[in-house]
């Protein structure tokens, strides 16, 4: 069953709920102490709907434990979520594998992220 990149975007709205993108930010680096200096992090609130994978998908052998998907709503995000990235609430802290952006008429309105804890 196919979406539009509008049905995911009211998904999102009507049964997200706020949550924060933590984004990493890498210093300069140093070749030789072989380390990256000034690490920090960027917290940006949004609202994304996180959801299990489906029995059926073709690719589900390569599913494990404590892997899911988290759609994000890309209208009002200043930023794009990468890999690497953390998403925290809910007292629950996840990382993304995995991005892919779904556009409608040349704008970005949402990500469909591979998340795992």
């Amino acid at each position: 069953m196919g979406f539009r990149a509008y049905d995911l975007l009211k998904l999102v709205e009507e049964h997200g709920e706020t949550l924060t993108l933590r984004k990493k930010t890498y210093g300069a680096y140093d070749p030789a102490t072989s380390r990256v200096s000034g690490t920090s992090t960027d917290d940006y609130s949004m609202t994304a709907y996180f959801y299990n994978y489906e029995l059926g998908v073709s690719d589900l052998a390569n599913v494990e434990r404590g892997m899911r998907k988290c759609l994000i709503s890309a209208l009002g995000l200043a930023v794009s979520p990468d890999t690497e990235d953390e998403i925290l609430g809910n007292g629950d802290k996840v990382n993304i594998t995995n991005v892919v952006t779904m556009y409608s008429a040349g704008q970005a309105i949402c990500y469909i992220c591979d998340v795992r804890e």
